[in-house]
């Protein structure tokens, strides 16, 4: 049967909707509540409810797990695919095991992952140091190269894949490159977070702001017509929260079910 796939991290997951204490049933059963805006695309989208519904989203996924899992789908169900979802989160996120137990031994170590408990202050002084070593270009690169390898790949075989901006950090009109401009015309995010204006030359803020542009160029672009929301993320449009008051709740997800219909009613 035809299907439409979804992928990417925990607002995909449907991670929260679901009360128990058992972390597996918290972070994969989520995904058949009604609510999840990927349930309702689903049933309320005419494009889409006669295929068949494959959810991959994962709880704390990075984008590289993102882009294994949807590589992994198109390998498993190829042309079967008529349409793909791919949601693109926050970076720098990485999931790893501590230890090889029986129990749960698993840790997210990204920008949102600090605790505040006592037996949390370890991992945050890890987490500290370890993204004071990270710049978000590299992340933010790392997602063009991935889109623009599933966009090969869905070409091959016919599928329309189509990307969704759920945590990425950019800021509206980040990739749009700006000719024979001053630093003070770059998006705020660019000369913040990206070039650190504060510490550098306008000589090398502009060098700098080039070869940027440049690498994102050699990459392939972010290619905007492909994005359901490019600077509209789903983290922007968080009005409230599900049963664990962190994810996503009803509001939020009912925008997120418009922004996707709205965007296809205009393809």
């Amino acid at each position: 049967m035809s299907k439409v796939v979804f992928t990417g991290c925990s607002f995909t997951a449907g991670v929260g909707w679901v009360q128990s204490n058992d972390r597996l049933i918290r972070n994969t059963q989520g995904k058949y509540h009604p609510s999840l805006w990927v349930n309702l695309c689903h049933s309320q989208i005419d494009q889409l409810n006669n295929l068949e519904l494959v959810n991959l989203g994962q709880a704390a996924a990075s984008n590289a797990d993102i882009f294994r899992n949807t590589v992994d789908a198109i390998a498993t169900h190829g042309s079967d695919i008529k349409v793909l979802f791919c949601q693109w989160t926050t970076g720098p996120r990485y999931r790893f095991r501590t230890g090889s137990d029986a129990w749960h031994t698993f840790q997210s170590l990204s920008p949102t992952a600090r605790g505040q408990d006592k037996d949390q202050t370890y991992i945050n002084d890890v987490l500290d140091r370890f993204l004071a070593l990270h710049n978000l270009h590299d992340e933010i690169l790392k997602v063009i190269e991935f889109v623009n390898v599933l966009k090969k790949l869905a070409q091959q075989l016919n599928i329309k894949l189509y990307n969704i901006n759920g945590l990425c950090p950019w800021d509206a009109d980040y990739f749009v490159r700006l000719k024979n401009a001053t630093p003070a015309d770059y998006t705020t995010f660019t000369r913040e977070k990206i070039l650190d204006i504060d510490n550098k030359s306008n000589e090398d803020i502009n060098k700098l702001y080039q070869i940027i542009h440049d690498e994102y160029d050699a990459a392939g672009g972010v290619d905007p017509p492909t994005w359901v929301n490019l600077y509209n993320s789903f983290k922007l449009n968080l009005t409230d929260t599900n049963f664990d008051l962190m994810h996503p709740g009803t509001q939020s997800n009912q925008l997120y079910f418009q922004q996707v219909k709205q965007f296809l009613e205009t393809q």
